[in-house]
């Protein structure tokens, strides 16, 4: 048997992307949900990764999340 050829990889690559985006768009709240799971799944198995730098959504949930010096305050305050 012989090995798939590249183009067909990347065809059959680009097929799950595209059913995994259509299951994370669905109405469906819990089709929505265990698609997150195979998306996550998916990225991670392809090493897909991002920046901060790169990525809007990502500087947005930097921006809402507490800095370190927050959170070491947090972390000292002891309740009245």
């Amino acid at each position: 048997m012989s090995r798939a050829s590249e183009d067909l990889l990347a065809q059959l690559h680009g097929m799950v992307g595209r059913e995994l985006l259509e299951q994370l768009n669905a109405e469906d709240p819990r089709e929505r949900l265990a698609a997150v799971d195979r998306a996550m799944k998916f990225l991670k198995d392809n090493s897909i990764t991002s920046t901060v730098d790169a990525s809007v959504p990502l500087r947005d949930i930097q921006a809402s999340m507490p800095t370190a010096e927050e959170l070491e305050r947090l972390m000292t305050m002891t309740p009245d």
